[in-house]
Order: structure tokens, then sequence, then C-alpha cells
């Protein structure tokens, strides 16, 4: 789909999923590669940094599971460490979601640390306005992340005969 409208519409977000045409075990980072690719912009997923989560633990805010952070050279994708495997794999699918989507993520100024990566203070702005998106763009991103998650680990759906074993599956 070309353009630069957001994408909202679920069946959109499904003609989206279609023309990225991904192998049946592509991870989220295989998945934020081709995107970058396709869209000549990197994406860099990592977990929060520790002195975040150490601000949240200390100040009891809670951390928002992802944030997606759009900064003029790269995109990056934050996630709470501390969840289970398949959890960070939709958090992390979600944000891409978002990216891939055409959603508008937190732009943030180009500080950066050594690492190149944002500042502390730019990843604890993003954190205190996570959930800025309309209704409307939270769900085309849930559609990506549970249509990427159909297309890249099919055989979930196929087994598991309740939902505490389908669960199960989904943990790796």
């Amino acid at each position: 789909m070309h353009g630069t409208e957001p994408i909202t519409d679920v069946d959109d977000v499904k003609t989206l999923v279609d023309e990225l045409d991904l192998a049946a075990t592509a991870a989220p980072e295989t998945l934020a590669v081709r995107l970058s690719e396709l869209r000549g912009h990197p994406i860099k997923i990592l977990p929060y940094p520790e002195p975040i989560i150490a601000e949240s633990r200390r100040t009891e805010e809670p951390l928002p599971y992802g944030v997606w952070i759009a900064d003029p050279s790269a995109d990056y994708v934050f996630y709470r460490p501390e969840t289970t495997p398949s959890h960070r794999r939709h958090i992390i699918l979600h944000e891409l979601g978002h990216i891939w989507c055409r959603h508008a993520g937190e732009q943030i100024e180009p500080i950066k640390t050594r690492n190149g990566g944002p500042d502390h203070a730019s990843v604890a702005r993003a954190v205190q306005r996570a959930g800025g998106f309309a209704e409307d763009q939270e769900q085309a991103a849930e559609a990506f992340a549970y249509l990427i998650e159909r297309r890249t680990r099919p055989n979930l759906s196929a087994t598991g005969d309740t939902p505490a074993a389908r669960y199960r599956l989904l943990e790796d």
C-alpha cells in the first residue's frame, strides 16, 4: 500500500501484512530488518535501559509494555524485559505495527548517548507519553501483531486442546 496517511482499517492492515511475504518462522527481529530495508530507515529493538526500569520501580509508576521512538536517524522500539518471551514478541510486533502502519511515533530531539541511541530523558519522555495513539491506531497495531503471529507461528492455532494448553504453546 502506498501513501503517507496512517493506516487504521483492518483490511488495509491485512493487505500490508500480505505484502511482506514473511517466512513462517520469521522472528520480530527479522521483520524489523525487513521493514528497515523497505523503509530505508533502521529499526532498533532494545529493552528499556536499566535507569528507566529503576526509576519506574522507585516511583511505582508502571512502565508501558513497549514504546516506539521515531528519531531522524533510526526508529527505536523499547520493551519491558521482565515479561515472557511470547509477550515480548507481541509487544515488539505491536510497536512494529505502529511503524509500518505509519502512525505518528514519539518524535525526539536528536540527543544521543555514546552507543548512538536516545538519551535517558528522551526515553523517559516517551514512557510518560505512551498510550498517545488514537484508539483506531491501537487496534490497527494489535491487528498487525496478531496477523504477523498467525503468519509466522502457524502451528499455534492448530494445536492445544484447552486454553491453558494453547497458552503454554505460546511460551517459547
